[in-house]
C-alpha cells in the first residue's frame, strides 16, 4: 500500500493567491499527491476578538480564489484538498466538484458537520489531535456505526511537536481500532512521518514552507520542499521494498535466486538437521 501525502499549505500564502500557487507548483514538483489549504472565513468566525482574527481575515480565501486555486492544482497535476471549519460553508465547498475534505481536529466529535458533510464528499480525512482516548473511542463507534468512509490522522496538537511527544504509539493503537488510518505531522523532523510510511499509513499530512523565512509564512513546524522530497521517495522505496502482494500467493516464496542459493548453502557443512 502506497501512503498519500499531503503537502499542507494552511494559511502560508498569507492571502497572495499567486503566492498559493506557486505552493501547488512547488508540491507537485516534488511529488506531493494532495495540496491542502483552509476554508476558514472570518465573518464565521464566533470570537472576533480571536488572537488570529486579523491573520484570518488577512489569508481566507474568497469563492473565486478556490476554482483559482483548483485549476491551477488540475494544472500541475496534483489532487486539491481543503478543510472545512463551519456549517455554513458546506454547500459552497460541495459545490467545488471534490469527493474528499479534511476535517480538523477541533471537530472530532463535530457529529452534526460529520453527518453533513457525508452528503456531499465520499470520502473524510479527520484528525484526532486534543482529544482523550474516551473521545476518540466515541468517534470511532460513530464512525462505524454510521458506515461512514473515513480515515483518521494520528495528530499532537503541539506547535512545533518535539519528536519526543510524537507519540507515534498513539498511532499504532488507532491502527488497531479504525480501519484507515494516516498521520497530521507537527514535528520539525521527518522521522515520525517516516515511522508512518513504514507503517502503511493510508495518508501522511505534513505542512510546506518555500523557504525558511518565506515567501509567505514559515513556521517551526513546517517541513521544506527538499524534505517533502525526501519523505516522497521514502514512501516509494518503501513500496519498492515491500514488493508485489501477488508474490504471497507463490506456493513457495522463493526468488529463482534464492533457489538457486538453496542448492550450494543447504547441506554445505553436512545434515545439521
Amino acid at each position: 500500500m502506497k501512503s498519500k501525502v499531503v503537502a499542507e499549505v494552511s494559511s502560508n500564502h498569507a492571502g497572495d493567491i499567486s503566492l498559493a500557487k506557486e505552493f501547488i507548483r512547488v508540491a507537485a514538483l516534488n511529488g506531493a499527491d494532495y495540496v491542502k489549504f483552509q476554508s476558514s472565513r472570518y465573518q464565521d468566525l464566533l470570537n472576533k476578538d480571536d488572537v488570529q482574527a486579523e491573520w484570518i481575515k488577512k489569508t481566507s480565501l474568497s469563492d473565486e480564489a478556490h476554482f483559482e486555486l483548483i485549476a491551477e492544482a488540475k494544472k500541475q497535476g496534483v489532487r486539491f484538498l481543503t478543510t472545512c471549519f463551519s456549517l455554513r460553508r458546506i454547500d459552497f465547498l460541495a459545490s467545488l466538484g471534490m469527493e474528499e475534505i479534511k476535517i480538523a481536529s477541533s471537530d472530532l466529535l463535530s457529529f452534526s458537520m460529520i453527518e453533513k458533510l457525508t452528503e456531499h464528499f465520499k470520502h473524510l480525512i479527520i484528525s484526532t489531535g486534543m482529544h482523550s482516548i474516551e473521545e476518540i473511542k466515541e468517534a470511532i463507534g460513530f464512525l462505524l456505526r454510521n458506515k461512514i468512509n473515513a480515515t483518521l490522522l494520528h495528530a499532537v496538537s503541539i506547535y512545533p511537536a518535539p519528536i519526543e511527544k510524537s507519540f507515534m504509539y498513539k498511532f499504532l493503537w488507532l491502527k488497531e481500532h479504525f480501519p484507515s488510518v494516516g498521520y497530521s505531522h507537527h514535528a520539525s523532523s521527518i522521522v515520525p512521518v517516516q515511522f508512518a510510511i513504514a507503517q502503511q499509513a493510508e495518508i501522511v499530512e505534513v505542512h510546506l514552507k518555500l523557504g525558511e523565512k518565506g515567501p509567505g509564512r514559515a513556521t517551526a513546524w513546517d517541513l521544506s520542499c527538499d524534505e517533502l522530497k525526501k519523505i516522497v521517495e521514502f514512501r516509494d522505496n518503501i513500496e519498492k521494498a515491500c514488493g508485489q502482494q501477488d508474490w504471497l500467493s507463490e506456493k513457495d516464496f522463493l526468488f529463482t535466486e534464492e533457489i538457486a542459493a538453496r542448492s550450494r548453502f543447504i547441506g554445505r557443512w553436512g545434515d545439521n538437521r
